[in-house]
């Protein structure tokens, strides 16, 4: 089933945009919606991924909802949402629509099996339409799922995060020496030992996107660097020096 019916069938509660008939630019298959020429933009530039046909059905246009009453009441904000400012997953056929600020959800559903996985870092494109079943997509990235190799690579970076090393530094491997020194150079040799070969694939960029930690170790980290600063404080303090009295004989 094309991802677009997919997500209708359990999120749209059914809702109709249009009721021309014809085959569906965006699934290929014979539907109901508006007429494709008429609906789409100008700006529009993803002709590569789109089938023959003369309207985009109800289904593919519920991904492309740019004010979405649906989304709203799901996400209970105060005024209509678009879809693409999120990111989807279907699981245990849930649909669920989240943001970066769920990424502990996202990382447990991801690895307990979700049946759709479609995320997106900015939100400020339509990525939906394009995804691929059975895949994990990440914008226009998509990866073969691989739990066990995802899990690893999640708790090794999040684990560095626990020693003091920025998200960026994890990412690139580009990190400062005075993080490795206050970690441990052999406890960090070790962590990004194992990194290094994974680093520059798909499954490490999709890794690295959902990284988190819990604010309590976020403050022992804060804590951390506060002793370390203080320490060195103390270290360049200077002893008084005695004054020395000259007497004139």
């Amino acid at each position: 089933m094309h991802p677009c019916k997919q997500i209708y069938q359990i999120a749209a509660n059914g809702k109709i945009y249009g009721t021309e008939t014809g085959i569906c630019r965006i699934t290929g298959e014979t539907g109901s919606g508006l007429n494709f020429e008429k609906w789409v933009a100008k700006t529009f530039n993803d002709w590569s991924y789109l089938k023959p046909g003369t309207i985009i059905s109800n289904e593919a246009l519920f991904t492309f909802d740019e004010q979405s009453e649906l989304l709203q009441a799901k996400t209970e904000r105060d005024k209509l949402q678009r879809f693409r400012t999120y990111s989807h997953i279907i699981h245990n056929g849930e649909w669920y629509c989240l943001t970066k600020a769920d990424k502990p959800a996202i990382f447990n559903m991801i690895v307990n099996g979700a049946e759709l996985v479609c995320l997106t870092e900015t939100g400020q494109k339509h990525i939906f339409f394009k995804h691929r079943p059975g895949m994990w997509q990440l914008d226009e990235l998509f990866i073969v799922p691989d739990i066990p190799g995802l899990v690893k690579l999640h708790t090794i970076m999040c684990n560095l995060m626990r020693l003091g090393f920025s998200q960026e530094e994890i990412k690139t491997g580009d990190y400062k020496s005075g993080r490795i020194a206050l970690a441990g150079i052999d406890v960090w040799r070790e962590q990004e030992g194992e990194l290094m070969s994974f680093r520059g694939t798909a499954l490490f960029d999709f890794a690295g996107w959902m990284l988190f930690i819990s604010e309590s170790e976020k403050e022992k980290i804060q804590q951390m660097y506060a002793d370390k600063k203080a320490a060195k404080k103390i270290t360049k303090k200077e002893p008084k020096k005695e004054k020395q009295t000259c007497l004139n004989l």
